[in-house]
């Protein structure tokens, strides 16, 4: 070999070599996260050198000139083909050496992927940088056919059916990646998934919206456990959103309790009809605030809606308000709602729940609100406590209005159960007791209840606003009861761990004025359905209207004076099947009956006979 003629041709295939390294800079990627991209400029680099070798190379023959710039293209090949095994493959070697010595001695989380196509690659990805925790991935999971049976980087790609039929049992995968468009899957196939990981014990995460890692990448770190929400949700309501925007254009809406779980998302779904002004009142300074500052930084303008701090009960500022936005709707969100609290405190039952309600329908009638609509509670129905009955009561308060002569505003009541997330809810309770590492609490093993979400539950409350004429109770399918144990048990699993090793399920009791299965009719009330399947209208008694306004009056007073015992009588003979349970008032009961049936038959509280008017 004539050296001489080699150190003369490094002269010029070593400044060539630099120009495609200069352009594409495969040197920028560090080496132990080589990644695809990585590969790619090394080629595109070795390419577009090469490519101006043979170049230089086949000018040089054209124009007869000799060595050093002819370069045999063996050796053009060969030295590209070199050049790629070397600079690829040694930066490989580098990567894996780096990952085996970084995961040395930590516990590997045997996952598989549900999805096979972009974003399960993106999850892949991130998982393999992934070093706490150690992700080792088994497979990917894929309803698709033509790809079952294949690879893809290496990993084999199955079905949901042979996934949990034997490969998640033989190599002991612990999570479950989703990674797919969750517009793409059905939330009926979310719930089946969920239920499989959690009787196997598996933990599962999703990826989070694209939108939320697209421009710094997708990491393993924002994986993000599923939403006891996802499991107990049903498919997606449908509604008249076009009937109800139409009937929203233009109008003034007044929201009380507006900053509360319920409330605040009324005012969100409102202003999304494009409702001309939401008023949100409430007495929570910090809710309110807070829920302004959401509104703005959605891009609302302050002239769309008002938050103003107010107290229902306080006379003085209702009218203020009246007087200054003349709603043309109503929707009454405000209410103490907790059970045990309102237990030990009915006089603020009363007042609040009861006197709200009163003065709020009062106003409605005397400003010329068009709808009035109240929400209300499954813990209305045979009620076992001082919140359930206090609700009841406004319940009759605001169908009698409806019975008035020469009323035009329509007072509607809807009545659904427990949400999902609410302040104060189970939910979000278990959820801190987890964080907290247990115990979680519940008061019965086999106590159940109703459960919706809270964007279910408002479009609901809309619909049914806009269906009624007035004097109706809208009751709300609820679906089926869910056994709080269960959700307990389903919400530990969910966040990775076990129930009764990691952390404790502890019974504390009733409380009082609990039921164990709460109703959302009365047993002497039937149902009438409508045009929309999720709503049915309670087939209720008819009310006295004069004899409830004067009894709620009588109620109200006795706020000035009485004793907790003596407004919680009071509301016994007002609702006749207020039975108390597990409280300090279940002695009231018998001392009431007796009452009753010595002064007052129960049923002129509800068989409607021709009275005076009131006005």
């Amino acid at each position: 070999m004539n050296m001489e003629r080699v150190i003369l041709q490094l002269f010029f295939v070593i400044p060539v070599m630099i120009v495609g390294f200069a352009i594409f800079k495969p040197f920028n990627g560090i080496i132990r996260h080589t990644a695809t991209l990585d590969i790619q400029r090394i080629l595109y680099s070795l390419l577009l050198s090469s490519g101006l070798l043979t170049i230089i190379t086949l000018s040089s023959i054209g124009s007869g000139l000799t060595s050093p710039f002819m370069i045999p293209f063996s050796v053009l090949i060969i030295h590209f083909i070199l050049c790629v095994f070397l600079m690829t493959w040694t930066r490989l070697l580098v990567r894996l050496i780096y990952q085996n010595l970084r995961l040395y001695d930590k516990k590997e989380v045997r996952v598989m992927i549900m999805g096979a196509g972009e974003l399960g690659q993106v999850s892949l990805t991130a998982l393999e940088r992934s070093a706490n925790p150690n992700y080792k991935v088994i497979g990917f999971i894929d309803d698709n056919q033509q790809l079952q049976g294949k690879t893809k980087a290496g990993i084999p790609i199955c079905s949901l059916q042979k996934a949990f039929g034997s490969i998640i049992s033989s190599q002991q995968v612990d999570e479950i990646i989703l990674a797919v468009n969750r517009g793409g899957m059905s939330d009926e196939k979310v719930r089946n998934l969920m239920d499989l990981c959690i009787s196997r014990k598996i933990v599962i995460k999703e990826i989070p919206p694209v939108n939320d890692w697209l421009t710094g990448g997708l990491n393993a770190r924002q994986l993000r456990h599923m939403n006891i929400e996802d499991l107990l949700g049903r498919d997606v309501i449908a509604f008249d959103s076009e009937g109800i925007r139409e009937r929203l254009k233009e109008s003034v809406i007044l929201v009380t309790g507006g900053a509360g779980s319920i409330g605040s998302e009324l005012v969100r779904q409102l202003l999304m009809f494009d409702a001309r002004k939401v008023v949100i009142v409430d007495q929570a300074e910090s809710a309110l605030y807070d829920l302004q500052h959401e509104l703005l930084a959605k891009g609302y303008k302050s002239n769309r809606f008002v938050a103003m701090v107010g107290d229902v009960t306080n006379f003085f500022r209702m009218v203020q308000l009246f007087e200054r936005y003349h709603p043309h709707l109503v929707f009454n969100a405000a209410a103490y709602k907790h059970v045990p609290l309102m237990e030990e405190n009915p006089f603020e039952a009363i007042r609040v729940n009861v006197g709200g309600t009163q003065l709020l329908a009062n106003l409605s009638i005397k400003y010329g609100v068009k709808k009035f609509v109240m929400i209300s509670t499954d813990k209305a129905v045979n009620p076992t406590n001082v919140m359930g009955a206090s609700k009841r009561i406004c319940e009759m308060y605001i169908q009698s209005q409806s019975q008035l002569e020469g009323i035009k505003t329509h007072f509607i009541t809807t009545r659904f159960g427990n949400v999902l997330g609410s302040n104060g809810s189970v939910v979000p309770l278990f959820s801190k007791q987890i964080v907290a590492g247990g115990p979680v609490t519940l008061t019965h093993r086999d106590i159940t209840r109703y459960f919706m979400t809270i964007p279910e539950a408002c479009q609901l409350v809309l619909e049914a606003g806009f269906m009624g004429s007035g004097g109706e109770i809208f009751v709300f399918d609820m679906g089926k009861p869910v056994k709080i144990y269960d959700l307990a048990v389903k919400m530990i699993t969910l966040a990775g761990l076990e129930p009764g090793r990691d952390i404790e399920i502890r019974e504390t009791g009733l409380r009082p004025g609990e039921k164990l299965y709460e109703e959302l009719l009365a047993t002497k009330e039937n149902t009438l359905p409508t045009y929309h399947k999720k709503i049915l209208i309670g087939k209720t008694r008819e009310c006295n209207p004069v004899l409830i306004h004067h009894e709620v009056l009588a109620l109200l007073n006795l706020l000035k004076s009485a004793t907790d015992d003596q407004l919680v009588s009071a509301m016994k003979k007002l609702v006749p099947e207020f039975i108390s349970q597990n409280s300090t008032f279940e002695r009231l009961d018998q001392t009431i009956s007796e009452e009753n049936g010595k002064e007052i038959n129960p049923a002129d509280y509800f068989d409607f006979k021709p009275a005076p008017v009131y006005r």
